[in-house]
């Protein structure tokens, strides 16, 4: 699978597929996938995430250690 690393706020990355859109204002996120629906909305702050929405299917992993988050979930092809 192809990935993209997108720098955000307060040092954390996200890594996704290059063809998922990200949308911002100020500390919230919104991931909008192929289909233009709404992926992931989360928020950030310096040590913490908050998920405030997700797809039922949605896959993804957050390391607080790294300030990652992946999303795993590839495009249906």
């Amino acid at each position: 699978m192809t990935t993209k690393s997108n720098k955000l706020q307060y040092g954390w990355t996200l890594i996704a597929h290059p063809s998922y859109k990200i949308f911002t204002n100020k500390n919230s996120y919104v991931i909008i996938d192929e289909d233009n629906d709404v992926m992931l909305r989360f928020t950030l702050q310096e040590n913490e995430i908050e998920i405030q929405g997700a797809n039922w299917n949605l896959n993804y992993k957050i390391n607080l250690g790294f300030k990652t988050l992946k999303i795993i979930n590839t495009p249906e092809e």
